[in-house]
Order: structure tokens, then C-alpha cells, then sequence
């Protein structure tokens, strides 16, 4: 198994609703960690909500 890699990448769509402060937009470019054995990016937020992306579905990867 591979240990997850930070990658830039850009969302797609939300499927969940943003708390108050959320800096997470479509079209926005993050950094986060990529877990390849589920094809994820993981990104946690300023306010702390917690938000998975699934790569070619709800986000991009633009940079491994």
C-alpha cells in the first residue's frame, strides 16, 4: 500500500454544505493529501470541517 503524497488539486463539485468560514469553492486549488488506494484527496478546512474529494469526480489532481 502507499502512504498518501500531498498533490494540488482543483474541486470540481461540493456534495456537502459548508460551515460558516469555509474557504472550500468550486474551482478553488487546494493542497491536500491524495490516498491513491481509494483514489481520495483529503483536505482540511480553516474552520476545521474535514473534506474528501474524489479525484476525477469531484476534484482534479493538478500537481502530485
Amino acid at each position: 500500500m502507499n502512504a498518501p503524497k500531498y498533490v494540488n488539486f482543483e474541486i470540481l463539485k461540493l456534495e456537502d454544505i459548508r460551515k460558516t468560514g469555509s474557504t472550500v469553492a468550486i474551482g478553488k486549488v487546494l493542497r491536500g493529501l491524495y490516498y491513491e488506494s481509494s483514489n481520495t484527496a483529503f483536505f482540511s478546512d480553516q474552520n476545521g470541517q474535514d473534506w474528501t474529494f474524489y479525484v476525477n469526480d469531484t476534484c482534479r489532481i493538478i500537481e502530485q
